[in-house]
């Protein structure tokens, strides 16, 4: 069965509507605790309390957001999403008093009553971060009057999706044969894969970014709301900057970011060099940025979800028995939406919530990007396995930072593996060019995109507004420096900004695949050398979840990010699949 059983959660929407209303009358109660949390009786109460409300919402979340996953269009569905974010905004502000309060009793008071019970001791770590950030948090009339405005913050990410899935309109195209065919969000990279004909390929580009063109200036003031709301949070709470107000409470070091950004500016020469190899062995005129999706072997061979599932369970079978289970558990039956639809969410990912199994979403073409995307998703379901059966509640939620080092290494497992068993000459190019696309788009794409997050809030601090015309220009300049291709040439490509919804619904993630990627390279060429407890060590991180700081917890699994050639080896990496690919061509 290769849709969701949501049954988990609710077999009927009549079920969930009946919890809403008690998660409602619930939240009232943490009212009852204010200016008692000094007490510990009442401290200890109130994380009774919190851990059985918060397991209620995971059940209403979950179910919420995963039916609305599948089919964005139904109204119903967006609605239901809509009513609990404004309640969850609600009991945000019921619940603004907390931290302040618990500033105010003090660091050792509350760490001691943490020691004096087995259910508060994994919120050791919590109260932890929480004093660490105490400068930052606010007096609790301060915190609730912010807390008022969640409703309006959550706006640009709705305004978003509305623009970019539930408002837009696919467009119907003639290609150079005659033949019409429709472009979206779905099938327009695997319709310009198979288009021989360059302006063919333009005509469905230029139909996939039209909505993004057409739209520019409404996309742009969605995102200058984002960044806005970004300001006002971090001068408000004193911080110097917005990614500085990201990174802090992770304690991410800045360098680590910086780093990152200034090695991958410095290191684009081998871009442009696979660039140039592209371009001649396809017979191209001018190289186009979506010229990256044809394959330098032509080949029809298709992969259903099924055969991409059993290659890589067969790639682990060699590794650590604990870590096959998580991968296979990862992966049953119920707990995977492989196919396309309309209306579907696009993309992939898979979503944790305690005391419930992932599930992962998928939208699947039959492509080898595809079973890579399959074997990325089981390792961030299976880094919830491990770490929800390790982990409490309180420090079961591992960050983004170490998740994507998961999924990321479940790739190179798979790559090495059909490097292995390529059988011809042609076997191996796919396989070393995929490899070589997932840097090109995992480490030097994001962090491109995260560049470009850094120079757009650069502008709003320096109080320069923003518009399509100045956001534009900033990828422009990132293209031609990367890539040496000037976007202006190709209609929309401009508005890529538009294109990237993690920038409106996430600022400041997508640096951390670059970075996770680059631990997980680390991490798996560890285990493949046969280093001693570097399995060990990696399966004690995922098992870890929120326990330590990320930074902390890659380094103890053998990867230190603040070390410049941990990125600098990805580069090493992908010279040397260069070199290889170039000699089989």
């Amino acid at each position: 069965m290769n849709k969701w059983n949501l049954d988990g959660f609710y077999t009927n929407v009549e079920d969930y509507e009946k919890d809403l209303k008690v998660f409602e009358q619930e939240m009232e109660k943490i009212k009852e605790y204010q200016g008692k949390l000094h007490e510990y009786e009442s401290f200890k109460s109130y994380h009774v309390y919190e851990e059985e409300l918060v397991k209620l919402l995971y059940r209403l979340a979950g179910y919420a957001n995963l039916s609305n996953s599948l089919d964005l269009k139904d109204t119903e569905k967006t609605s239901r999403m809509r009513q609990l974010s404004l309640i969850l905004n609600k009991y945000s502000n019921y619940s603004s008093y907390v931290a302040p309060e618990l500033i105010s009793i003090g660091e050792e008071k509350v760490l001691a009553f943490c020691e004096k019970d087995e259910l508060l001791k994994p919120y050791k770590f919590s109260y932890e971060k929480l004093f660490r950030r105490q400068q930052h948090i606010l007096s609790s009339d301060e915190e609730k009057l912010i807390s008022n405005y969640g409703p309006v913050t959550s706006v640009a990410s709705q305004l978003y999706n509305a623009l970019s899935l539930t408002d837009r309109v696919d467009e119907e195209v003639t290609l150079t044969d005659g033949t019409k065919v429709t472009v979206n969000t779905s099938n327009w990279r695997s319709l310009i894969a198979n288009a021989k004909d360059a302006k063919d390929r333009a005509t469905i580009f230029e139909a996939a970014f039209k909505r993004y063109k057409d739209n520019k200036d409404a996309f742009a003031s969605t995102y200058n709301l984002v960044l806005q709301s970004l300001a006002a949070s971090y001068k408000n709470r004193g911080y110097n900057s917005a990614l500085e107000a990201k990174l802090f409470n992770d304690n991410i070091p800045l360098e680590v970011f910086t780093t990152l950004k200034d090695t991958v500016y410095e290191s684009t020469e081998p871009i442009k060099r696979y660039l140039k190899i592209r371009k001649k062995h396809l017979g191209l005129e001018t190289y186009r940025t979506y010229d990256r999706f044809l394959d330098l072997i032509s080949t029809d061979k298709k992969y259903t979800y099924e055969e991409g599932k059993a290659m890589f369970f067969e790639s682990i079978k060699d590794f650590d028995e604990e870590f096959r289970d998580a991968q296979h558990e990862a992966l049953r039956d119920g707990y995977v939406d492989v196919e396309p639809k309309d209306g579907k969410r696009t993309g992939a990912f898979s979503s944790s919530l305690y005391g419930f199994h992932p599930y992962i979403l998928l939208n699947h073409e039959k492509t080898l990007s595809d079973v890579f995307t399959i074997v990325h998703e089981a390792g961030h379901s299976a880094h919830s396995i491990l770490s929800n059966a390790n982990q409490p509640l309180a420090t079961h939620s591992y960050t983004i930072f170490v998740a994507e080092i998961a999924s990321t290494f479940n790739e190179r497992v798979l790559a090495d593996y059909l490097l292995k068993t390529a059988k011809t000459k042609e076997e191996k190019i796919a396989i070393i060019e995929s490899e070589i696309n997932g840097i090109m788009s995992t480490f030097y794409r994001q962090t491109l995109f995260a560049t470009y997050e850094y120079e757009a809030n650069k502008l709003v601090e320096q109080g320069i507004p923003l518009n399509a015309t100045n956001l534009s220009g900033i990828m422009i300049d990132l293209y031609k420096h990367y890539y040496d291709i000037d976007i202006k040439e190709e209609n929309g490509k401009e508005y890529v900004w538009a294109y990237i919804p993690h920038l409106f619904r996430t600022p400041f993630y997508v640096y951390q695949y670059a970075s996770s990627y680059s631990a997980s390279l680390k991490i798996y060429q560890d285990i493949k050398d046969g280093k001693k407890d570097a399995m060990e060590k990696y399966l004690n991180m995922l098992k870890s979840g929120g326990s330590d700081y990320p930074v902390n917890q890659a380094k103890a699994a053998g990867a230190d990010l603040t070390d410049k050639t941990t990125f600098t080896s990805v580069v090493r990496r992908f010279n040397e699949l260069i070199d290889q690919l170039e000699k089989l061509l």
